[in-house]
């Protein structure tokens, strides 16, 4: 008497020439690839550090929803909005038009008002 093949042990042979497969193109995956370590992210402190704009939008997403009555950060987005609309530049270079200087008092966040001696920040649309 020779034994059959049944569906389930075809199955079952199937699924393992499946595993093998996957562990023997994974095996020459590994062997081939170039395991080069990843150039400093866009996220990376060097970078923050070397871009003042990426460091000012860094603090304003620390400050969360108080951010948006912020007028360095306000300055940030729209200063960030222009670079990323301006054909040609990169992010990574430095803009011509300077970041303003980070102000001496934050406004009130509750009521949002500014400081007499603060001139309200324009509104890009």
């Amino acid at each position: 008497m020779t034994p059959r093949i049944t569906a389930a042990m075809a199955a079952r042979a199937a699924a393992m020439a499946f595993v093998l497969v996957a562990i023997a193109a994974t095996a020459i995956q590994f062997r081939h690839a170039d395991h080069k370590p990843a150039e400093s992210s866009p996220a990376s402190p060097v970078a923050v550090d070397a871009d003042p704009l990426r460091a000012e939008l860094a603090r304003c997403q620390i400050l969360g929803e108080a951010g948006a009555h912020d007028p360095g950060c306000l300055h940030a987005w729209a200063e960030n909005r222009r670079r990323f609309l301006a054909g040609g530049t990169r992010p990574s270079e430095p803009s011509t038009v300077e970041m303003l200087p980070r102000p001496r008092t934050a406004p009130d966040v509750a009521t949002g008002a500014r400081p007499l001696d603060q001139p309200a920040p324009k509104d890009e649309r």
